[in-house]
C-alpha cells in the first residue's frame, strides 16, 4: 500500500501503524496518508458558506497546481500568491482528476458521496456552491460539470492564452455584485501535460497566473480563497495525474481578507 505525506511517498512503511489515515473509494483502500491531513479541498465548500453572510467571496481555482510544485515554485514564480495567501497543504480527492476533485471542492464531500468518479461523470448528486443565488463560475471553453447554474465560458482571442481569456471575463465578474465568483484557470494543467512538472519550465505560466490572481484581488473586497484540484507527477517528458502519489494528492490552500 502506498503511503504519502504532502511532499514524500514513503516506501516500506508498516501498514499497521496508528498514524495512517486510509484513503478509500467505493469501499476499496487505495492508499494511506501518514498522519491525518489538517486540510482538505472539501473544506472549501464549508469555508465559502461560512464567509458569505459577512460579504462577498472570490474562489481562485488553479487547475494542476500541486503542493509540491507550489513549494518548488515559491517565492520566485508565485510571489503575490505566496505573500498574500501563505498556503498550506490540503489533501485532494481520489482519483486526482479534474472532475472528481472539482466536484469535491464545490460540494464539500468526497466522490463516493457526490458520485463524480471519473472524467466521464459530470453531474454531482448533491448541491454545490453554484446553488448560491447569483454565484458565477468563470471557465475556459467547456463546461466540466453540470451544476445548478451554467458557467461563463470564454474563448481565447488571437494571441491570448486560455488563462488570459478567463481573466478577462473574471475581471468583469468581480466588478459585479455577485456574492460568489469562482475563477477556474486551466492553463497550467494543459502545459504540464506537454512539458512536465519542472518549476523552471513552467515559470512563465506560473508568473502569468500570479499576475492574474494579483489583478483579481486588487479589484475585489471580501474573502478570497485559493486552492487547486490536483497536482501532477513526471511521466517521461510530460506529466500526468490520477495516481495515489503525493505530487497528485496534495494541493495548496490559502485564504485572505481583501
Amino acid at each position: 500500500m502506498q503511503v504519502i505525506t504532502p511532499l514524500f511517498n514513503l516506501a516500506d512503511f508498516p501498514e499497521n501503524t496508528r498514524a495512517l489515515t486510509p484513503c478509500t473509494l467505493q469501499g476499496e483502500t487505495v492508499g494511506a496518508f501518514f498522519l491525518a491531513p489538517r486540510r482538505a479541498i472539501t473544506d472549501v465548500y464549508a469555508r465559502v458558506m461560512r464567509a458569505l453572510p459577512a460579504g462577498r467571496v472570490l474562489l481562485l481555482y488553479i487547475d494542476g497546481l500541486g503542493y509540491s510544485l507550489y513549494e518548488r515554485a515559491c517565492p520566485a514564480s508565485l510571489p503575490f500568491i505566496r505573500r498574500t495567501f501563505a498556503c498550506t497543504a490540503a489533501r485532494t480527492a481520489y482519483p486526482p482528476l479534474t472532475q472528481p476533485c472539482m466536484a469535491s471542492m464545490l460540494t464539500g464531500v468526497w466522490p463516493d458521496a457526490h458520485g463524480v468518479l471519473s472524467r466521464r461523470d459530470h453531474r454531482p448528486r448533491v448541491p454545490s456552491l453554484m446553488a448560491v443565488p447569483g454565484a458565477m463560475l468563470i471557465e475556459a471553453d467547456s463546461e466540466l460539470l453540470a451544476l445548478e447554474q451554467p458557467p461563463v465560458l470564454t474563448l481565447a482571442q488571437a494571441g491570448e492564452s486560455v488563462d488570459a481569456a478567463v481573466l478577462r471575463e473574471a475581471l468583469k465578474a468581480v466588478r459585479t455584485d455577485a456574492p460568489l465568483v469562482i475563477v477556474h484557470f486551466h492553463g497550467l494543467d494543459d502545459m504540464e501535460h506537454d512539458v512536465g512538472d519542472d518549476a523552471a519550465r513552467l515559470r512563465g505560466k506560473l508568473l502569468e497566473l500570479d499576475d492574474a490572481v494579483r489583478a483579481l484581488c486588487a479589484g475585489f473586497h471580501g474573502t478570497a480563497i485559493l486552492c487547486a484540484d490536483h497536482g501532477a507527477h513526471r511521466d517521461g517528458a510530460s506529466a500526468g495525474h490520477g495516481r495515489f502519489d503525493c505530487r497528485d494528492m496534495f494541493v495548496p490552500y490559502g485564504e485572505a481578507v481583501l
